[in-house]
């Protein structure tokens, strides 16, 4: 009874590992192929970030020298600090998963700057780049915030208009414009748009929490307060003569130097995104390729295991006769 049980449901077995081995070959063809697409992108998204960086770095020297040389402190409002206890915090994150921790990892790092403002007495406005992040900021704003009103959904055109969104804080904007392509013009509308809310004082706060980018396998989540503006220091070795004054320069570059800021964050999130999508999908189609070969063995013995119990019920039934 035993060993016909055995040989009726062998049949079936070996049909079920046929079908595993099928499906685990298919979910390794469709692995390598978004490794591949995600390898391309990488490499035009890592020379974006390696080209813009020199300009970055010089722009950003070039306003620490500026506001260094400013009389009397810091002319421009953008650089002195507000009474205002609602902060921003922009999130970026991608549209669709399959990156491995990238997106876990800068929400989780939005959540922990979160709770740092909060603490600090600050109402907090999360406005995200990217669903997945919003999408973990909703179910949190849900259950620790208790807000049952609807977060708002912009493009980043709309929210550049209108940037007066959900300020006093305690909300969630969801920008829904996708930036696997990030432009200029859309980080200097967006930058116009916080740098308008900080000197009307209707907030105190900016921060910008994202992957930086350090390899394939490498991102950091990073959280970047823009705003007050902190250009640190430079070292000046003769005092140059200006022409327009300091005070007028620094109106010209200082928005520059914010639309550089969260362009390259830009530019670095999207690096990030497709070097990590890029890692998880090699070690997908590794793993695939692992279990199908366990899978092919398993196939082999259990196939072998069939033909020998039919050759043994075979000559069992020869000696019978």
């Amino acid at each position: 009874m035993t060993s016909r049980r055995g040989l009726n449901q062998m049949p079936v077995n070996l049909k079920d590992l046929r079908n595993r081995i099928k499906s685990v070959k298919s979910t390794q063809q469709i692995t390598k192929a978004m490794k591949l697409v995600s390898a391309a992108k990488f490499g035009r998204a890592q020379h974006n970030v390696v080209n813009a960086r020199p300009y970055a770095l010089s722009l950003a020297q070039l306003t620490a020298k500026l506001a260094g040389l400013v009389s009397g402190g810091s002319a421009h409002p953008l650089m002195n600090d507000v009474s205002s206890k609602v902060a921003i915090v922009l999130v970026i994150s991608s549209e669709r998963g399959l990156c491995g921790g990238y997106n876990s990892n800068v929400s989780k790092q939005a959540i922990k700057t979160i709770d740092e403002l909060e603490l600090e007495g600050f109402k907090v406005t999360a406005v995200c780049i990217g669903k997945k992040a919003f999408q973990t900021l909703n179910r949190r704003r849900k259950l620790v915030l208790k807000k049952k009103d609807e977060p708002i959904f912009v493009t980043e055109n709309e929210y550049a208009a209108d940037a007066n969104v959900l300020v006093p804080g305690e909300g969630l904007v969801s920008i829904t414009t996708p930036f696997d392509k990030p432009t200029n013009a859309m980080a200097t509308r967006l930058s116009e748009a916080f740098a308008k809310l900080y000197t009307d004082e209707k907030i105190g706060k900016f921060v910008i929490v994202y992957n930086k980018f350090q390899s394939a396998m490498s991102q950091i989540p990073t959280a970047d307060i823009v705003l007050p503006l902190h250009v640190g220091s430079a070292s000046i070795e003769a005092e140059p003569i200006f022409e327009p004054e300091i005070d007028e320069l620094l109106e010209h570059v200082i928005p520059r130097y914010m639309t550089s800021r969260l362009f390259q964050t830009l530019l670095e999130s999207v690096a990030s995104e497709q070097g990590a999508r890029m890692t998880a999908m090699d070690n997908a189609t590794r793993n695939a390729k692992e279990m199908e070969r366990k899978l092919q063995i398993t196939y082999q013995r259990a196939r072998q295991a069939a033909i020998t119990n039919e050759l043994i019920e075979i000559i069992s039934g020869a000696e019978a006769l």
